[in-house]
């Protein structure tokens, strides 16, 4: 009797010996086998994310060897000649066969001239696919010193965002928060109320007043500039004083502003009060957009 319950409990110990072992076996196993499982996934995407970021921008050397306009340059790359239109950003025309000169085309000329010298070196990033437009130019951010040229035009108030198209989309937020900025200042062709817009440049805002700019102009040596086409605080005239406070139009670019608009307060030249809205559009005035 003795010898079996020894034989029993020699039998019982060696099974919980052995049960012991593997599950020690497994718990010791499991943890580098999931760390294994981990670290073979992650390496992979961490080495993803370095090599989108490295390629994310491609840039080519340049070298500009013609101004065209505000936006449009002539340059060499890769030992051949392409005109360039820089991408999502639009210049006042200077020289366009139906449009002609638009308020501040020649300041954004001018200053495309000053930065992007004849024989700057320069950096472009191509649109996606290298893509061109309908008349076969190339379209491009282009970089000179280390700063994209397309910001530094929105930055001077000399361009607006413009000819958003997919995939080109890259800057456009940072695009709009720098033509944001302008605006507030009320700089180059944000100093004319509803003259640049989202549809272009409305010429028809300032032709009251360019006949007065013409004239200032010429009594100076200095040559025009935007400010020309503003009204001047010194040409007030201010008639129809019984609807005072009410709605405010200008006599000159027959635009009207309700109170609540961005321009009600600071325009101060030729002011035309109206009683209402009705008033100031029977007179043939255009409420203003903003």
């Amino acid at each position: 009797m003795r010898k079996r319950f020894g034989v029993i409990s020699l039998l019982f110990l060696l099974i919980m010996m052995v049960s012991g072992c593997s599950t020690i076996n497994s718990t010791n196993t499991n943890p580098s086998q999931q760390q294994s499982s981990v670290t073979s996934d992650s390496k992979p995407e961490n080495q993803s994310i370095d090599s989108s970021q490295q390629t994310d921008k491609k840039l080519l050397p340049a070298t500009i060897i013609k101004n065209v306009d505000g936006d449009t340059v002539v340059i060499k790359l890769n030992s051949r000649e392409e005109k360039v239109r820089m991408l999502c950003v639009d210049t006042p025309e200077t020289h366009h066969p139906r449009l002609g000169v638009q308020p501040f085309g020649p300041e954004a000329s001018a200053y495309t001239q000053k930065i992007l010298t004849v024989g700057k070196k320069v950096q472009i990033e191509t649109g996606i696919g290298n893509g061109r437009d309908k008349y076969g130019r190339l379209l491009a951010y282009i970089y000179v010193d280390g700063k994209m040229f397309n910001e530094m035009l929105l930055e001077k108030g000399l361009a607006r965002v413009a000819y958003i198209y997919a995939p080109n989309t890259k800057y456009v937020d940072q695009f709009y928060a720098i033509q944001k900025e302008a605006q507030k200042k009320k700089i180059g062709i944000w100093s004319i109320e509803n003259y640049a817009e989202e549809d272009g440049y409305h010429e028809e805002v300032v032709k009251g007043i360019s006949g007065q700019s013409s004239i200032n102009s010429k009594e100076s040596n200095s040559p025009s500039t935007g400010s020309n086409y503003q009204n001047k605080p010194s040409n007030d005239q201010e008639t129809n004083l019984d609807c005072k406070g009410k709605i405010k139009g200008n006599a000159n670019s027959h635009i009207y502003h309700v109170p609540s608009g961005a321009y009600y307060d600071s325009t101060m030249g030729n002011i035309v009060w109206f009683c209402s809205e009705q008033d100031a559009e029977q007179a043939g005035y255009r409420k203003s957009k903003r």
